[in-house]
């Protein structure tokens, strides 16, 4: 991988801690929330109406309660299922409260872009940013373990450009003054521990395609071993031959996904793509617990990428995501041991005889009908989602899925 002095974008000066989804994530977001002094900036996908969610949105409005200022911005489509009941709970509590775009907008008849992050940022001087949700099967129960998904908690100089972003989706042409995010960071603090990062997002819409070029960058610079967890992966012909040639290289490429998915066509358009990923030597292992919901990766024990970004034309060009790439070796290579944990005691590996040996005919077809209309869905979404000004048009790269 590429040492830290040759990447500028990345600065030091950071304390990061990990998170995993169940009790400890909920526990250090709900946390963060109640040590809050002045601002919140919650921006997320989905929180369902259920006790992890309502815990979370009783946090909330206990912070707005004590003069906290909270911005609230949920997708609308992700989170469409409130009852009128708790949103007026809300919007009494003081929150300043919105769901991001409708599913379509009608000019043009464009389908909106959905806002995929999951991110908590508290005056400025921290931030939650990973890929869980806010619901009871990201926290588990006694009976049910949780998703897997991962999270970082960051402190330092980043969480101003975090706040830059969150103040950009937040405050739209239509938004009252007053209701306005005009928050300012002057003074980060500079933590002993020096970790290297960079926060990272996908914005298609704005031409923010930096995690795409960050995952891409990593693959190509590939020495010695990698993995990848993948909730939803799908990734396009460029991500694949660089993966391919990652390969022959001899790199060591280890990529989890779940055994059982809750999007059951997108589970089987992945798995039209095993023949490829066997056939040129690169391992696949299946999560076996729960649904695996992670979207992160470690190459060569220097770099790490966690997020809401996940490996395919969805996250590229349909949804808004956001990731914290980090670049430091102790703590890519502590994350890497708890992932190889994971592929040791909670992972079936699959071999490229298993997998031909299950396949039927009627499977190879489910597979590749599958792939092919998500492949046309993630098609007519880049189109719909594309801006219509030829300035922009002429920038776009013809999408090779």
């Amino acid at each position: 991988m590429v040492k830290s002095s040759q990447k500028p974008e990345y600065k030091g000066g950071h304390y990061v801690e990990l998170l995993q989804g169940g009790e400890p994530f909920f526990a250090a977001v709900e946390k963060l929330i109640d040590n809050a002094k002045y601002f919140i900036h919650f921006h997320a996908y989905l929180i369902d109406e259920d006790e992890a969610g309502i815990r979370i949105f009783n946090a909330l409005i206990r912070a707005s309660q004590r003069g906290v200022r909270v911005y609230l911005l949920l997708d609308a489509f992700g989170t469409k299922y409130l009852s009128k009941e708790l949103v007026d709970r809300i919007d009494g509590s003081g929150i300043l409260f919105r769901f991001f775009s409708p599913t379509f907008i009608s000019k043009g008849f464009q389908l909106s872009l959905r806002l995929h992050v999951k991110v908590v940022m508290c005056d400025g001087e921290a931030a939650v940013i990973g890929g869980m949700n806010f619901a009871n099967r990201y926290h588990g129960t006694p009976e049910k373990k949780e998703w897997l998904d991962f999270a970082v908690l960051i402190r330092g100089p980043e969480c101003i450009h975090v706040l830059s972003i969150l103040k950009k989706l937040w405050n739209k042409r239509f938004i009252p003054k007053n209701e306005r995010s005009h928050e300012m960071v002057h003074n980060p603090v500079i933590f002993n521990e020096d970790v290297k990062l960079r926060v990272v997002q996908n914005n298609w819409y704005r031409n923010k395609i930096e995690i795409l070029r960050s995952y891409r960058s990593a693959f190509k610079s590939s020495q010695s071993r990698m993995i990848i967890f993948a909730s939803y992966f799908l990734p396009g012909r460029n991500e694949r031959r660089l993966l391919r040639n990652a390969s022959l290289r001899g790199v060591d490429i280890r990529i989890v996904l779940a055994a059982e998915s809750d999007t059951p066509m997108f589970k089987r358009a992945t798995r039209f793509l095993y023949d490829f990923i066997l056939r040129n030597n690169i391992k696949i292992y299946e999560y076996l617990p729960s649904n695996l919901h992670a979207k992160v990766a470690v190459v060569d024990g220097e770099w790490c990428t966690i997020g809401s970004y996940n490996l395919n034309h969805v996250s590229d060009y349909a949804s808004i995501e956001i990731n914290v790439d980090i670049l430091d070796d102790s703590f890519a290579q502590n994350f890497e041991k708890k992932l190889q944990d994971i592929i040791m005691t909670d992972c079936r590996q699959i071999t490229i005889e298993e997998y031909h040996r299950g396949n039927s005919l009627f499977s190879r077809f489910s597979g590749w009908f599958s792939y092919q209309m998500i492949r046309l869905l993630m098609r007519i979404m880049y189109q719909m989602t594309a801006k219509k000004k030829k300035s922009v048009q002429n920038r776009i790269k013809k999408i090779k899925l």
